[in-house]
């Protein structure tokens, strides 16, 4: 499956500026904290195939809410995020349908298929992070803590331009 990357944007679908501001600082500060520390659980758990379907669960839920957020709404509660993936598929994040997405996180394996590797789910994750239009700062890594505050204070100053505040990241921050 190679879905197209960031379609909306890339096709000149815009938000209006304060709510482009929002959407894209926190797509960026969840893909850095919560998919980078899910991409590093899948590494980790190579041994344990139930903790990677886990992961895997959790980081479809994660490119869903980003999905929704990048079209300027707020995501339905926690537990939807899974169901409304596969069933509207994605189409901010990348264009995929719901089966597509089940096939390449290997839903079936939930219903006793067997575990394929996590090959798919890596490359796509990769090519997200790569397509994101900026920098996603790795704070897993010691370099990256220095990065994670710059796009902190670079996200202030375009709230500041764009006419917001940026305290919507507050609740993100408490939770990292």
């Amino acid at each position: 499956m190679q879905p197209a990357l960031f379609p909306g944007v890339r096709a000149g679908r815009g938000l209006p500026p304060e709510t482009a501001v929002r959407a894209w600082a926190t797509a960026a500060w969840l893909m850095q904290v919560d998919g980078r520390a899910y991409v590093e659980d899948l590494d980790g758990g190579a041994e344990q195939p139930q903790l990677r379907q886990v992961v895997k669960l959790r980081l479809l839920e994660l490119l869903a809410e980003i999905d929704i957020r990048l079209t300027g709404a707020e995501p339905a509660g926690e537990g939807h995020l899974l169901a409304l993936a596969l069933e509207y598929g994605l189409h901010e994040v990348c264009t995929a349908t719901g089966p597509e997405l089940a096939q390449l996180f290997d839903l079936d394996q939930e219903f006793g298929g067997d575990l394929a590797d996590d090959a798919g789910v890596r490359e796509l994750w990769n090519a997200l992070c790569e397509a994101f239009p900026g920098q996603i700062p790795d704070p897993l890594v010691a370099s990256g803590q220095g990065e994670v505050l710059r796009a902190l204070r670079d996200w202030s100053k375009l709230c500041t331009a764009a006419g917001t505040d940026a305290a919507f990241l507050e609740p993100f921050l408490k939770d990292a």
